[in-house]
């Protein structure tokens, strides 16, 4: 190890679950996730100063289709900058107002602060995009925007009508884990 550090991966043996449980969005300005060290899993989740659930400093959960939701990444790389892009995606049912004015909602965030979002994994793991601060330090930007977004009625009465929200975004290394447990992040929703 005299010009690198590296370390190894493995986990125990047996089957691994696909897909996302769970999914919600915040404003990456009202929350701070910290870590024991650097590298290491967030552990706690706390609201900034100044932020209040009153105030709109919430985590809100994103209701999509069961077994519709969906995270990927691909690695690049331009000599040793490494660039990872992200996608997440969930169907949500029915075009309604109330979709549009969500959708409508995304987009503005988007343009002006990004979107945090968290998710529960069928596994049980958590993981987290488009944070901005960690150990109450501001992080380099994680820009994570609503971005490709498709939606429509469909012909038959069996289709599926609504939308296929697309979250993209890119930063420098893959998304970290929460490891402090789903109900503090559903805890956000209501207090």
């Amino acid at each position: 190890m005299l010009s690198i550090t590296l370390s190894s991966y493995s986990r125990p043996c047996g089957g691994v679950t696909g897909g996302i449980s769970d999914l919600w969005i915040f404003d990456p300005s009202d929350f701070n996730f910290t870590q024991t060290a650097p590298g290491d899993p967030y552990t706690v989740v706390a609201r900034r100063a100044g932020a209040t659930f009153v105030g709109g400093a919430k985590m809100f959960p994103i209701k999509f289709e069961k077994k519709e939701a969906e995270y990927k990444f691909k690695q690049s790389r331009n000599g040793c900058s490494t660039k990872y892009d992200l996608e997440i995606s969930a169907r949500l049912p029915e075009l309604s107002n109330d979709l549009t004015n969500f959708l409508s909602n995304l987009d503005v965030a988007g343009c002006c602060s990004g979107l945090g979002i968290v998710f529960l994994m069928n596994t049980g793991k958590i993981l987290v995009a488009g944070e901005r601060y960690v150990n109450a330090d501001i992080i380099p930007y994680f820009e994570v925007v609503m971005d490709g977004t498709e939606g429509g009625t469909g012909k038959k009465f069996e289709d599926f009508n609504g939308a296929t929200v697309m979250f993209k975004g890119e930063y420098s290394r893959g998304l970290r884990e929460f490891t402090g447990g789903v109900s503090v992040i559903s805890g956000f929703e209501t207090a």
